[in-house]
């Protein structure tokens, strides 16, 4: 089999403009790889499957067959090249991103599939190409594939890779339910209709803005117990919301104030654990 594993993400700042005609919202956004990453796994097979491990919530709601994400990709990458009809593999999926918690842990798995079948069809595509297909797949994809930190403009797609950016160790507090992108969404426009500020400068001072997120108060208007978590006292920076949510970072660039404030979380009851950012992309494994 030939593997491939891309990371899990959180935005440092979010902010998401009104709908547009085509049903997108322009978002500027500041993207952070996390050291949390997917493996997908990819071998030939008589028909699409898609097997899935992992101790992650969620996880048993993971689609299995060709609705799966990664198989959306492939068959993207397919088109991409004028494959009429590719090659059936099995994705055999390692999971460490909680399923629907605002991380991009399916963006994750597509973006870690594409760079597999690249391999496994000896395409040999440049990261850039593999991009542009993942844009097609979803929004967060084409970061999936770049990694380490990036400035998102347009649906997101569009990025500028961040230098410079320091090592945060962050505490990560999940919910024991999801958020559909698309819901925190629609819950968007029903609660900002006008939007909220889409800053195309946000690159150069997004440092003063981090933990900003325009999708706050739509995903409390779904889940309304979230303004707990989002309350919670760590002894370090947070809460902020991950992407759509539910799921809340905190970050401190103190190991030890981090792991301080991660077993404080455990000790409320909440379930959490603790990584660090990551400069990493979708690479082969």
């Amino acid at each position: 089999m030939i593997s491939a594993k891309a990371q899990g993400k959180i935005n440092l700042v979010f902010q998401v403009g009104p709908v547009r005609p085509d049903g997108y919202h322009d978002v500027a956004s500041i993207y952070q790889a996390l050291a949390l990453e997917e493996k997908v796994s990819v071998e030939p097979s008589s028909s699409w499957v898609v097997e899935t491990s992992g101790r992650v919530p969620g996880i048993e709601s993971v689609p299995t067959g060709e609705d799966n994400i990664v198989v959306i990709a492939a068959k993207a990458l397919a088109a991409h090249v004028g494959l009429d009809n590719p090659q059936p593999m099995r994705f055999v999926i390692e999971k460490q991103i909680p399923v629907a918690g605002g991380m991009a842990g399916g963006s994750a798995d597509a973006a870690a599939a594409l760079v597999a079948l690249n391999e496994a069809w000896g395409l040999g595509l440049e990261q850039s190409a593999l991009m542009q297909v993942g844009a097609q797949v979803g929004a967060d994809v084409p970061f999936a594939l770049l990694g380490g930190t990036a400035f998102g403009q347009g649906t997101g797609t569009e990025l500028t890779a961040i230098a410079g950016q320091p090592e945060l160790f962050v505490v990560l507090v999940f919910a024991p339910y999801g958020l559909s992108t698309k819901s925190v969404f629609e819950a968007f426009d029903r609660v900002m209709p006008a939007g909220d500020r889409v800053d195309e400068n946000l690159s150069e001072y997004y440092q003063d803005l981090i933990g900003s997120n325009s999708l706050v108060e739509a995903a409390l208007s779904l889940r309304p117990e979230l303004a707990h978590t989002l309350d919670l006292n760590l002894g370090m920076s947070g809460g902020y919301l991950s992407g759509s949510g539910p799921t809340v970072w905190f970050y401190s660039q103190s190991y030890a104030k981090a792991l301080g404030g991660c077993e404080l979380a455990k000790a409320l009851g909440f379930p959490a654990l603790i990584t660090r950012t990551s400069q990493l992309g979708a690479r082969l494994s």
